[in-house]
């Protein structure tokens, strides 16, 4: 080590929770954690534990795509004492206002490992966008006849939903379809949605540039993640029985469900941006996990919302 280094809370989720390392002196960061986020599992009997969700991981979805295209991650051992230590800050963040109130009693697990993730945080003079693509192809079991792809059709019938059933809301947020057209224009269009709505105080120019780059290596991620998407999901989840779900499927949910990071310099954003897919958790197929999925599913199908001839019976489960 170079200097005392002490950890930051930054962020949390249902599962984890992200630190980040800060030198105690004024001293340089240690090599190994530079540009590193510390991401640690909550006490929850869900979750595996942290050498379990990094061997499947390494097997699973590293090689899927090109390793500059994936937040890396690196297993390393824990002290006991420090989950001590960061447990008893969480308790002091409650009553000062650093969590929210939905996160407050949420612990770490007595873990032996942690994981060393690449820092995506956005530093001075960079932008950090974050891209949720979700289904890039259309559900396997969507009618023949359907107008809305996977991702607008549950979107439609939970705004539906939180407008009381009393109107069906105008379509909002964008099509990921539009993310890997064929055509460059419907990608930029569809891009320039996410971009504008993320950092409206950006340039004309500077958006412009911006798009221009995710059109072109935005695509190529993208595709290679709608490939897989369908490699692993050629058949769909209707009509199947529970304990016939293969890990395929899971690994498909897993890949609808992770995120696209895509930083850069406002200066020369293309000749500085990193684009990487993150929260790859594998998606255990649970039953009561697999019957939610069907679930919703069954709801957009029956109820109509793929070929927007929706009819107001309910709610969707995810």
């Amino acid at each position: 080590m170079t200097g005392p280094l002490t950890l930051e809370y930054i962020a949390e989720g249902n599962a984890n929770i992200v630190y980040t390392f800060k030198p105690i002196a004024d001293e340089p960061v240690n090599l190994g954690v530079r540009q590193k986020l510390l991401r640690l599992r909550k006490d929850k009997s869900f979750i595996q534990s942290t050498q379990s969700q990094y061997i499947t991981f390494q097997r699973e979805f590293l090689p899927l795509f090109r390793p500059e295209n994936i937040v890396e991650q690196t297993l390393i051992t824990l002290d006991e004492s420090l989950i001590e230590s960061l447990n008893q800050r969480l308790a002091e963040h409650e009553s000062t206002g650093a969590r929210k109130d939905v996160r407050h009693g949420d612990r770490l697990a007595v873990d032996d490992h942690g994981l060393l993730m690449t820092d995506m945080t956005a530093q001075h003079g960079e932008f950090l966008f974050e891209i949720k693509p979700k289904w890039l192809q259309q559900s396997p079991d969507a009618p023949q006849d359907s107008i809305r792809c996977r991702t607008c059709a549950l979107r439609v019938q939970r705004d539906h939903m939180k407008a009381g059933g009393a109107v069906i809301p105008t379509r909002g947020g964008f099509c990921p379809l539009g993310l890997i057209d064929v055509d460059i224009e419907e990608r930029r269009r569809a891009f320039r949605n996410i971009i504008e709505a993320q950092a409206n105080e950006l340039s004309h120019t500077t958006v412009g540039e911006i798009v221009n780059y995710l059109a072109e290596e935005g695509y190529q991620v993208l595709s290679d993640l709608r490939k897989h998407q369908a490699q692993f999901d050629k058949h769909g989840l209707l009509g199947r029985d529970p304990e016939d779900i293969s890990d395929d499927y899971s690994k498909a949910m897993t890949l609808r469900d992770c995120v696209l990071f895509v930083k850069g310099s406002l200066n020369a954003f293309a000749n500085t941006a990193d684009i990487r897919l993150a929260d790859l958790d594998f998606k255990h197929a649970h039953p009561d996990k697999v019957q939610k999925w069907k679930s919703t599913e069954r709801t957009l199908v029956d109820q109509g919302w793929y070929t927007s001839t929706e009819v107001d019976e309910g709610a969707a489960g995810t």
